[in-house]
């Protein structure tokens, strides 16, 4: 994102600001908060980890396990790995309880030994485990983004200052092939639903 903002001659905040505005949903940089939310809808819902594997893998029931799966990483995220044995130290250092790390555990467990997250390669990805090490080192939920900003923030800033000391700087135009209706019938705007 800040690549194709800056690409514009938009100065390093504007392309920065792009930046946190794109890793805002919850699909990017919100999406430790997605994990948490469905933790603890597992665990206040009394829902097992089991029921909850059953759900996700019913696309009728509507139902996301979130934290599973990433573009890029086909197999193990690596910081997953390196996130569980974090959780687990932080959690135990500071004499933290907290049943969601257990829901955590559990589910991936479930998930691991099920041959339809194993076949689609759907493993935990670094979303899973980082919201809960995240809260128990008390950060509000609603800064999570912010510090996943923050970590990326020196290499936004190094690729914007390489992108303007280019002399060549020319407008990127990411592509994307429309697929929808090719034709369609005018309709005035007062005559539609």
């Amino acid at each position: 994102t800040v690549r194709v903002v800056g690409s514009s001659q938009a100065n390093l905040f504007a392309s920065c600001a792009a930046a946190v505005g794109a890793l805002w949903g919850p699909l990017h940089g919100g999406a430790n908060v997605a994990v948490l939310d469905m933790l603890e809808q597992i665990h206040k819902g009394g829902l097992s980890a089991e029921k909850a594997i059953k759900l996700a893998k019913d696309p009728k029931s509507g139902f996301r396990l979130m934290g599973f799966g990433h573009r890029v990483y086909k197999n193990f995220d690596p910081r997953a790995v390196i996130l569980k044995r974090a959780a687990d130290k932080v959690l135990g250092q500071l004499g933290i309880n907290d049943p969601l790390l257990d829901v955590a555990r559990r589910l991936e467990e479930r998930a691991l030994s099920d041959s339809y997250f194993i076949d689609r390669k759907l493993y935990p990805n670094v979303d899973f485990y980082s919201g809960i090490i995240m809260r128990a080192i008390g950060i509000p939920t609603n800064m999570f983004t912010v510090m996943f900003a923050i970590g990326r923030m020196p290499g936004w800033i190094a690729q914007w200052k390489e992108q303007h000391a280019d002399g060549k700087l020319k407008i990127a135009r990411p592509r994307q092939i429309y697929i929808g209706n090719r034709r369609t019938e005018y309709l005035p705007i007062d005559q539609r639903k």
